[in-house]
């Protein structure tokens, strides 16, 4: 069968809150995903074979302060275990890349570690490069004081 990939928008609330259930084994309720979906700096890609889910991806439009621009912030990519290494994640990538193009983005990026060598080679072979192999990333817990 075919998979197709498609950006969820608001009216199909309902698939994305399978698509996370199936993908991700987590409840969501349709008004939290209703409410995602509005938000048009939201991105949620989903690959289908018919109507069931087999893959998804996440990703934020940053806007940029010094110019008039975005970036596209590839946030979390998922395929289902029985269909990975099937060209999903690689037609995933391929779907944002073209959305920031056609939205006129500077870039689109992803984060990933260095021990993580299945993703270090998918994103290099869908076309990305490491720009600054030195990055870090820190995280301030919210809540409770980290000093």
């Amino acid at each position: 069968m075919e998979v197709s990939i498609r950006r969820l928008e608001l009216d199909v609330a309902t698939v994305a809150v399978r698509a996370v259930k199936v993908l991700v084994a987590k409840d969501v309720s349709l008004e939290h995903m209703e409410r995602f979906l509005s938000n048009p700096a939201n991105y949620l890609v989903v690959a289908e074979i018919g109507d069931s889910p087999v893959g998804f991806l996440l990703a934020y439009a940053l806007e940029r302060l010094k110019e008039d621009s975005h970036k596209m912030f590839i946030y979390e990519i998922e395929v289902a275990e029985g269909h990975r290494r099937r060209g999903i994640g690689t037609a995933l990538i391929t779907h944002i890349r073209a959305i920031a193009e056609k939205e006129k983005m500077v870039s689109a990026f992803v984060f990933t570690n260095h021990s993580n060598e299945g993703a270090v080679e998918f994103y290099k072979r869908t076309g990305a490069r490491i720009e600054n192999g030195d990055d870090l990333l820190f995280v301030y817990p919210v809540g409770r004081p980290t000093f």
